[in-house]
């Protein structure tokens, strides 16, 4: 049987994912074009490159979920810009949204098979992956947030439970 608390969960965790996004994105906006593309020594290059893999990795998992392999796997270069980044993400956003409505319990307990970049398939619940975008997003928002204060930026907390006290309406501590 289906643990509906972890589908609420799930859930949740997903409206975080979009909210924290938004708000990264939000600073994003400030930054000038140079800084976007600045090496940074990262695994990606720049600030641009990790908000790309980012994308990329969300519109790959995405695409999975939904039974719709992408015809290619986006590349960095995709995304040259804030704009085509920022476009796309949009468009992102909105797929996550509709995939989130669309969420049961009985869903995230079936079986997912996908085959990834390498060839290599793989099975697992479909709540090991979900969970797995989120964590992912997470941990490189985390680095693009540390890009920003690099870069002289102010970065915005992207904490879960600022999302949460914010979906509760109660004051931030």
């Amino acid at each position: 049987m289906p643990n509906t608390d972890l589908a609420g969960a799930a859930r949740q965790l997903l409206l975080y994912t979009l909210w924290a996004d938004r708000v990264c994105l939000r600073a994003v906006e400030q930054v000038k074009p140079e800084d976007l593309i600045r090496p940074t020594g990262t695994s990606f290059g720049s600030l641009l490159g990790t908000l790309a893999h980012i994308l990329v990795a969300q519109r790959l998992w995405l695409s999975r979920f939904e039974g719709n392999p992408l015809d290619r796997l986006p590349a960095l270069a995709d995304y040259p810009d804030r704009d085509t980044l920022f476009s796309a993400w949009s468009e992102t956003a909105a797929e996550l949204g509709f995939f989130l409505a669309a969420l049961t319990p009985d869903q995230l307990a079936a079986d997912l098979t996908w085959r990834t970049t390498e060839g290599r398939l793989y099975t697992r619940p479909l709540w090991q992956p979900v969970l797995h975008l989120i964590n992912h997003t997470t941990y490189h928002r985390g680095q693009v947030i540390s890009l920003l204060r690099q870069l002289g930026h102010p970065a915005p907390s992207t904490d879960l439970i600022y999302f949460l006290i914010d979906q509760s309406n109660q004051p931030a501590p």
